[in-house]
């Protein structure tokens, strides 16, 4: 088989995809500065009640962490209680929202809690204790993930683009620069509230610096440019204001439809002339394109001569460590030449 050819030709092989922010746990930002001995200030005694107001869909908080606020002794309670003593599992929750300042959505904010999920009542019933849902390496947690990233993105732009787009069981999120400022992210309530039955997961959206961004504006040209991905040949980042080849606009998770047959991660790694590559078929091409078409047509109103197809991601992402599939929508010229933008078509809103 020949060599594929270059990044934004498929079948794509050097195309450096980022991981999808969505696998991971909650990062909920800076928090209170340590002292000297290494150590975090509380910024609230031990004692106080957690989380501040109820954890509801549309609310939105400052920046907080749990060691923060509860202090290294009360967070050491803390891992014991919800983490069966394990310290390696509490590492898990230190950079955990406390949720223990609530803010007005329309000031600045670090995190907003844009939907709360839960899981199907079968998987629901295999989690026993809360220190299951901090293991990442296990394999209940992948399926834990994959439940919640779904369910968190399907009240979403991303995630009605996708379910416009047919059946096919993608989990479909927003692609942000590799540096940037915002993060989408889930994690379990805090353990104090699903031991009290409260058995749910937030969905967040989070910046570094507060501000009044909301996680519908990852949708719309109110996102600046900087945080966008661009790629130019031969799948270098640049950024979206210099010219380019293409824009990242959508990552896809693919494990679902991996699981059910609907892309075959095995047939879809090919030995090449200089080494292995990720080529789908054209069928499943054609059915990852359509999400992609459907997120485009939903974010753009689409630059003459652009369309959006899919790539999948490198041989190192097929999977990643963490057992996920990785495949990413694209802004690119609809004839697959050489033609180079300016700019983001995210232009709506």
């Amino acid at each position: 088989m020949p060599a594929p050819p270059h990044p934004l030709r498929r079948p794509s092989r050097l195309l450096a995809l980022l991981v999808p922010v969505l696998l991971l746990t909650a990062c909920s930002g800076g928090g209170d500065e340590p002292t000297a001995d290494g150590t975090a200030t509380p910024s609230a005694s031990p004692s106080a009640s957690l989380p501040a107001a109820p954890l509801e869909a549309g609310t939105c908080w400052g920046d907080q962490q749990l060691p923060a606020v509860l202090g290294e002794d009360g967070f050491a309670d803390w891992v014991e209680e919800h983490a069966d003593g394990d310290e390696a599992l509490g590492e898990a929750m230190r950079d955990d929202a406390a949720f223990s300042e609530q803010v007005d959505c329309a000031e600045p904010h670090a995190l907003e809690l844009y939907a709360t999920v839960a899981l199907p009542p079968a998987l629901d019933a295999k989690v026993t204790s809360y220190a299951q849902l901090l293991d990442q390496d296990s394999r209940l947690h992948a399926r834990v993930r994959d439940q919640v990233n779904d369910r968190c993105l399907a009240g979403t732009a991303y995630g009605r683009a996708q379910q416009r787009a047919g059946d096919l069981p993608v989990q479909l999120g927003p692609a942000l620069a590799e540096r940037s400022t915002l993060h989408v992210a889930w994690d379990p309530f805090p353990g104090d509230l699903w031991e009290d039955g409260q058995r749910r997961f937030v969905c967040t959206f989070e910046q570094d610096e507060p501000g009044t961004l909301r996680m519908a504006d990852l949708a719309t040209r109110k996102v600046p440019a900087s945080e966008r991905v661009c790629v130019d040949v031969p799948g270098r980042r640049v950024p979206c204001a210099r010219p380019h080849e293409g824009e990242e606009i959508g990552e896809m998770v693919l494990n679902t439809a991996v699981e059910r047959g609907r892309v075959d991660g095995r047939k879809a790694v090919r030995e090449g002339d200089s080494g292995k590559f990720v080529a789908l078929s054209d069928e499943e091409y054609a059915a990852l394109d359509r999400v992609c078409q459907s997120l485009y047509r939903r974010v753009s109103s689409g630059p003459e001569g652009v369309v959006a197809k899919a790539y999948p991601g490198s041989v190192d992402q097929w999977p990643t460590e963490e057992g996920v599939y990785v495949a990413s929508c694209f802004a690119v010229d609809e004839d697959d030449t050489t033609a180079t933008r300016r700019g983001t078509v995210f232009d709506r809103g």
